[in-house]
């Protein structure tokens, strides 16, 4: 009945720093405050240094269940979780440098999970971009893949899912694209995120001993 053991915990135990920040959803809702159980909190999981959330989402303006290490956080200045995130991950790398150790970082966004929040300046650039509607854009998307040779020629595209409807008979359209255009936005943020992280490895002399995974957990999301 013995707890398994997670990476972290197995690098930290092979000389590596370990560093997280972002999205943790492994702690029983009871024990996400601050004063309660820590044993699944991500410092008793093998990283050295933590900050993010507990929860599965929460807003990006002020999220829920915020901490750093074992302590409470909040959100100051003009804050963005994304973005947030990067700046800890690059405080994190740059404090890993200092270190002769070699480093591990988990920077798990929590992009494009909904609620949907993003910059408007951000979200501006997709005005417009969904507004001809889910089944046109994906007979395109499913054409431009079988011409970058990702999918084999010929491919026919699943059927409908039962809960998704054709985009004629979609009730409120207009608000449907703008929230194509956030999630886009959402997205954005999140590869801007992921270039700052690798211009700084390189900055630092580092990119090219760096192995970096990119990962995705959930597909198409039910969350209204």
């Amino acid at each position: 009945s013995g707890t398994l053991p997670t990476i972290a915990e197995v690098l930290r135990s092979a000389g590596y720093r370990t560093y997280m920040v972002g999205k943790w959803h492994l702690v029983r809702a009871e024990n996400m405050d601050p004063e309660a159980d820590h044993s699944n909190w991500p410092n008793q999981r093998g990283f050295d240094r933590f900050y993010g959330t507990l929860a599965g989402a929460s807003s990006y303006w002020n999220p829920i269940t915020f901490v750093e290490d074992n302590q409470s956080a909040r959100p100051t200045g003009d804050f963005y979780y994304t973005e947030a995130l990067t700046r800890k991950a690059i405080e994190y790398i740059d404090e890993s440098a200092e270190q002769t150790k070699p480093f591990f970082l988990y920077v798990a966004y929590t992009a494009p999970h909904y609620p949907l929040h993003a910059r408007p300046a951000t979200i501006a650039k997709y005005k417009g971009k969904f507004d001809e509607g889910w089944d046109v854009l994906r007979a395109r998307r499913h054409s431009r893949l079988q011409e970058m040779g990702m999918i084999p020629p010929g491919t026919t595209p699943t059927a409908r899912d039962d809960m998704s409807r054709p985009w004629q008979d979609e009730p409120q359209k207009e608000w449907q694209a703008h929230r194509m255009e956030v999630y886009a936005a959402m997205v954005d943020h999140l590869d801007a995120g992921v270039g700052e992280l690798l211009r700084h490895l390189q900055l630092k002399g580092m990119l090219d001993d760096t192995l970096f995974l990119f990962l995705s957990d959930n597909g198409a999301s039910p969350e209204d």
